[in-house]
């Protein structure tokens, strides 16, 4: 019951996104980043109720759906971008190997990397694209200073969540995972970014 809960939740999202972009014109980098914070949220939740396995399975069916929409412009509330990036397809990967590696006896580590991955990219990346001005190149990928900068404020408040207490790792956990987002382009940080979140918060809890 759980599994088709969550199956159809993802489905609707993806469905529900595209069809309110396209009557209402707005932008893609908007619903794009609606999209990737909504399927985190939906993530989250299932981990309590669904078996590790099939949360591995529909993640990578997702992924497929998505490259196949891609190729025949299906869904262009998400991957209809004005640059190179197939994050689209990489989020729920990122996820199928987060929960691959982590779950089940690490849940709480796996929905940090995964809200990482869905709450600070994305408002990182909306701040960056409208108040970015200054420009920074690492790793030959292009970032602003004012997302980075987001990026692990949001990064700091998701660990001062999930890690209760006052220490070192509410500075080195955001500032290795910021490291990790400006050093990967092309969407690539949505494969990286829940695996090193889960597993640099884990280190916390043992």
């Amino acid at each position: 019951m759980y599994t088709l809960i969550f199956l159809v939740l993802s489905g609707l999202l993806i469905g529900g996104v595209e069809v309110i972009k396209r009557k209402y014109l707005i932008s893609p980098n908007i619903t794009r980043r609606v999209t990737h914070i909504c399927a985190a949220l939906i993530a989250v939740a299932a981990s309590f109720f669904i078996d590790k396995t099939i949360i591995i399975i529909s993640c990578i069916g997702f992924s497929f759906l998505l490259l196949w929409g891609r190729k025949r412009s299906l869904f262009t509330s998400i991957n209809s971008i004005n640059r190179k990036s197939y994050g689209d397809v990489y989020f729920p990967l990122g996820e199928a190997l987060a929960a691959f590696i982590l779950l089940p006896d690490n849940i709480k580590p796996f929905q940090f990397g995964i809200l990482v991955l869905g709450i600070s990219d994305a408002v990182a990346g909306s701040v960056g694209e409208k108040y970015g001005k200054h420009p920074i190149t690492f790793l030959k990928n292009n970032k602003s200073y004012e997302g980075a900068l987001v990026f692990c404020l949001c990064t700091f408040f998701l660990t001062s969540i999930f890690i209760s207490g006052i220490g070192l790792h509410l500075v080195f956990i955001p500032l290795v995972l910021t490291v990790i987002e400006l050093g990967l382009g092309d969407g690539t940080d949505n494969l990286a970014l829940p695996i090193w979140g889960g597993v640099l918060i884990s280190l916390v809890y043992i």
